[in-house]
């Protein structure tokens, strides 16, 4: 989640309702490969049956990926990243500064430049 949330840093994680749960928040879920903290870039609205099974609800990546993360369901929720502590000092993260901060490097992110980049240094 760098450089939002640096590798080692602390986080705070308050219980989050369902129907709460918006684009852009950061939520805590446990899957195959542990506990991952990553931010929710879709919500699917209501249930959609796919191969006879509910479809998850999220849709999540982290701020330094590229790639989606599998589908992330209900159940694997524990809870959304409110705020970290870093320097000593909890900074909240659904303040105006940090949507502002995360809105530019979402602006970089998609930036052409960005993106060759990343793909040299992946095939480096």
């Amino acid at each position: 989640m760098q450089p939002t949330i640096a590798d080692g840093e602390l986080i705070t994680v308050a219980p989050v309702a369902p129907e709460s749960v918006k684009r852009g928040d950061i939520l805590l879920y446990q899957n195959e490969r542990g506990v991952v903290a990553h931010r929710v870039v879709g919500v699917v609205k209501g249930t959609v049956t796919i191969n006879g099974g509910d479809s998850p609800p999220y849709l999540m990546r982290g701020d330094a990926s590229v790639s989606y993360d599998a589908p992330v369901q209900l159940e694997q929720v524990i809870g959304r990243v409110v705020a970290v502590q870093r320097g000593g000092r909890n900074l909240a993260l659904d303040s105006r500064l940090a949507n502002l901060l995360r809105l530019a490097r979402l602006k970089i992110a998609k930036s052409k430049a960005f993106r060759l980049l990343h793909l040299y240094y992946q095939n480096a």
